[in-house]
This record gives C-alpha cells, sequence and structure tokens, in this order.
C-alpha cells in the first residue's frame, strides 16, 4: 500500500493557513496539492522531476508569493548567497515518495528538527498561493512550510524583519542597521 505522510501536526486545513477563529485573509479558496500535482515535467523546457535541490542553489532560484513574508525570502536569499548555509538545515536532502521532509531551525536559541508533508498551499488547480523556487526544486517550499509550522500558521509570516529569519536560520547573532537613522 503506498500512502502519503500527512503531517498530523500540521495538516493541510485552513488552521495550518491562518487562525481559523478569523474569517479568511485569502480571497481565493485554497487547495492543497502535492509537487506531481502542480509540477509539470518538461525536458524541452529544463523542467525536470520535482527535486528538493537540483545543482545549485541561487538567490535568484526564490520566487515571492501572496503572502508578503518578503522579510524571510530574503533572509532565504542572502543564505543562497553560500548554499552550504541552506543545504545544512535540511536533514532530507532528496525527493521521497511518500512526501515526508525533515529541517533544521534555530528557533529561540536552540535547534529543533520539524518535519513537514508536501502538501502545499496552491491557487485552485494551480501551482502555490506563497513563496516556490523556479523549475521544479522543493527546498523554498520546504523551508517556509515548516517556518510557517515553527509559527502557527502561514498567515503568522506575513510581517517581521530578515536579521530575525537570519538568526532563525544560522543560530548566530545578527545586527540591524536602521540607514535612515543620522546617528548610524
Amino acid at each position: 500500500m503506498n500512502t502519503n505522510f500527512i503531517d498530523i501536526d500540521y495538516p493541510p486545513v485552513d488552521s495550518s493557513l491562518y487562525d481559523p477563529h478569523l474569517d479568511s485573509p485569502f480571497d481565493t479558496l485554497v487547495h492543497w496539492r502535492r509537487p506531481d500535482d502542480f509540477m509539470k515535467v518538461d525536458i524541452n523546457q529544463g523542467l525536470l522531476e520535482p527535486n528538493v535541490f537540483y545543482q545549485s542553489i541561487e538567490p535568484n532560484d526564490i520566487r515571492q508569493g501572496a503572502l508578503s513574508d518578503f522579510w524571510f525570502t530574503s533572509a532565504l536569499a542572502c543564505l543562497a548567497e553560500r548554499p552550504a548555509l541552506i543545504e545544512r538545515l535540511f536533514i532530507t536532502k532528496d525527493v521521497n515518495s511518500k512526501g515526508f521532509y525533515r529541517v533544521k531551525i534555530c528557533k529561540n536559541g536552540e535547534w529543533v528538527t520539524v518535519a513537514v508533508d508536501d502538501y502545499f498551499p496552491c491557487h485552485p488547480e494551480g501551482g502555490p498561493m506563497f513563496s516556490r523556487a523556479h523549475c521544479n526544486e522543493l527546498w523554498v517550499l520546504i523551508l517556509e512550510k515548516a517556518y510557517a509550522k515553527l509559527h502557527g500558521n502561514y498567515f503568522m509570516l506575513r510581517g517581521g524583519f530578515a536579521n530575525e529569519a537570519l538568526i532563525d536560520l544560522t543560530g548566530c547573532p545578527t545586527a540591524y542597521y536602521d540607514f535612515q537613522d543620522e546617528f548610524v
């Protein structure tokens, strides 16, 4: 029997997107879909089978979605300048048919392992609503989902500071400079 992993602690339901006591902040119905459901394979266009990583990790791999978590994706882009910093976050480095992935995130000064399934919030009959990588790479989708799980839901990621995400993704202290401040 071939069954897909479903994360019972963070299932593909509305409460994983936003606080269920509030009205939906999204203007469209959300479909939870697996990569094989929304990633097309076309060798002529360079679209290979979905994989966690392809040959290289680059900042321009990242595509912003409708969530406005640009502070988080900016931190990912900074780390993507040094691909080993992204790769070390992944315990599961290869795609698997069960849809089970584990990553490490440093939350509140402690490295924690976060397990997620590969059901991602998508537009009806379309691709991911939120951040994604170009082509058929999964690393951005997986990291964003794991980060959303740690924060309670995706909608909790809609505002923040890149230095906060850098702390969580590296375990290292950061500094924040306001270049508008005349005393800096």
